[in-house]
């Protein structure tokens, strides 16, 4: 006996829709519904009205404040002109035209100082022995170059390293102040410049310069003047060694960077027990130019010529 054939019954959705289409196929184009109609009426409006809007003084000025913002000039002077065009006399029109006048003064004031320090190098960058980045201020007092390096005085002591053989320190006295309690200092480099590039000499180490007296030093008793969860402000001496050659290669940068790069750190049976660990500042890089000083992240704290 042969096999019955399956009887597929569709569901009363497929016959709805299977009827529309064929009531749709079945229709003449001149019989298109009239809520269409509308709604294509509706669309027009609506684009002729966005269309104006955006020809409205606030509509045109917020076109230049957006094209300043993507750094588009021709597109925001276009809008401007739009603008100054058909409400000359509005505020919308005066506010945008004192916006690209800023912007433009800002890029020329920009370019001129891109053409100097390309003219000058590195002697266009900006010196200053202070330092700002988020809670924390840097204040160099002084430098020197010497064979001996002292710290970490008490009372009548000291404690020093002296330079290798062919070596000398750069050696910073300076003060660091901070809000926070527990703040990690800014990495400082010594740089001498190769060219259009900064070639790195070394990194400097801190070291706190003095302890209230002898027992602070041995860990006895705390030294709250060397501890910023008691005083924001402490005195440091930092310095790096490098061969009586290099220090011939004038002039020298003291170059600071705002990464905290060295951290506190704690041994009980250490003299001091305190101390400052160095870690890697990554924005120390051994070679630098001058565009790695533009975001203001880097600043020369001193020339030494």
């Amino acid at each position: 006996m042969p096999a019955a054939t399956p009887r597929v019954q569709a569901s009363p959705r497929f016959l709805g829709v299977f009827g529309l289409l064929f009531l749709a196929c079945g229709a003449s184009v001149a019989q298109v519904p009239p809520d269409v109609d509308a709604l294509r009426a509706e669309v027009a409006r609506l684009r002729s009205e966005n269309a104006q809007l955006r020809l409205s003084p606030a509509g045109l000025a917020s076109e230049v404040d957006l094209a300043l913002q993507g750094r588009n000039l021709d597109k925001a002077q276009l809008a401007l002109h739009t603008l100054v065009e058909r409400y000359p006399k509005s505020a919308e029109a005066a506010e945008a035209r004192r916006r690209v006048d800023s912007y433009l003064a800002a890029e020329r004031a920009a370019q001129d100082q891109a053409r100097r320090q390309a003219a000058l190098g590195f002697r266009a960058l900006k010196v200053s022995p202070t330092f700002a980045r988020g809670d924390v201020v840097l204040a160099l007092a002084d430098t020197t170059v010497a064979r001996r390096w002292t710290f970490d005085s008490y009372g009548s002591g000291w404690r020093f390293i002296d330079a290798e053989r062919g070596q000398r320190f750069l050696i910073a006295r300076l003060t660091t102040t901070a809000r926070t309690k527990n703040p990690a200092l800014f990495g400082i480099a010594a740089y001498v410049p190769d060219g259009p590039r900064l070639v790195r000499l070394g990194n400097l180490r801190y070291r706190f310069s003095r302890w209230s007296d002898y027992g602070a030093f041995l860990g006895n008793h705390a030294d709250f003047r060397n501890d910023f969860s008691h005083t924001a402000r402490i005195p440091f001496t930092a310095a790096v060694a490098f061969a009586d050659d290099e220090w011939k290669r004038r002039p020298v940068y003291l170059v600071a960077t705002g990464e905290g790069c060295h951290r506190r750190g704690y041994d009980r049976f250490g003299q001091p027990p305190a101390f400052y660990q160095p870690g890697e500042c990554a924005s120390l890089k051994p070679i630098l130019t001058l565009d790695d000083f533009k975001d203001g992240f880097l600043a020369v704290l001193k020339r030494m010529e």
